[in-house]
């Protein structure tokens, strides 16, 4: 049987009408079969609109960073000069305000994936148990973590003068079955610097390129679906055409989806 796509479908209410961009292949070029086997799939939407459109048994690998609702006031925003420009603002953006419902979130990626489907999903390490929990319930197996050591961190704090953030979180499970691992003996340790996008990251929070390509890669294979409710930067989808892998994807913030569209139009041109 062959693999279905996700039903296209508009958000409602998510964001404005002048600035909504419901699929990217009305502006990306044409991708050819070596590189990814059909157009992706770009909406401005809420992750639960978007999940909840897609078909049971439809996705192969779920790979997403969502909110961790961390942010808080620092003082540090405007420090630009001296040792102290090591520091960083904790306060990410409204869009990390929000409080995600992991229940939900694991319930429908459960539903939306094939048997021995996998979902990743990175989350805050001080509530990754409930991320966890909300994995496990909704039926998850083979619970795993995997950990991003940063190679360049940000310090702390202004001084360097204690730990800095060095390592992200992110849980793996399965739906069952037999999943896709390309890969024997693995730790699950991976080791990237803090991506540059021109100088500039696009998404406070923005991942490693190779980092998402290397997850792809071990956790599907050519050809298969792969989705992310949290598009932020792109990084996902650009890493999925990169692999030859199908895309589809939303942000529920315009300026994000439309910085996304836009990166994603640059990088798959260069294929």
């Amino acid at each position: 049987m062959g693999k279905r796509h996700p039903r296209r479908f508009h958000s409602e209410n998510n964001c404005q009408a002048n600035t909504c961009y419901p699929q990217v292949n009305t502006v990306l070029p044409t991708i050819t079969p070596t590189t990814a086997p059909s157009q992706p799939r770009i909406e401005c939407a809420d992750y639960r609109n978007f999940l909840h459109s897609l078909d049971r048994n439809s996705v192969d690998l779920v790979l997403t960073d969502p909110p961790y609702s961390v942010s808080r006031k620092t003082g540090f925003g405007s420090v630009k000069t001296g040792v102290q420009r090591f520091a960083v603002s904790m306060d990410f953006g409204e869009w990390d305000h929000r409080q995600i419902d992991l229940d939900a979130l694991a319930q429908e990626a459960y539903r939306v994936l094939r048997r021995g489907g996998t979902a990743i999903v990175w989350y805050d390490l001080w509530k990754i148990s409930h991320l966890y929990d909300a994995l496990s319930n909704a039926g998850f197996k083979m619970l795993r973590l995997v950990v991003w050591n940063k190679t360049n961190p940000v310090p702390l704090n202004s001084k360097c003068t204690y730990l800095s953030n060095s390592r992200e979180t992110a849980v793996v499970g399965v739906k069952g079955g037999s999943p896709a691992f390309n890969s024997a003996y693995d730790s699950g340790d991976y080791a990237y610097p803090i991506p540059r996008h021109g100088g500039k990251r696009i998404h406070p929070t923005q991942k490693p390129l190779d980092l998402f390509r290397e997850l792809i890669r071990k956790h599907s294979e050519r050809g298969a679906m792969v989705i992310d409710p949290f598009l932020g930067s792109g990084t996902t989808a650009v890493a999925a055409l990169q692999e030859g892998r199908m895309f589809a994807g939303c942000d529920i913030d315009d300026y994000y989806t439309q910085a996304a569209i836009s990166r994603i139009q640059e990088e798959i041109s260069e294929l």
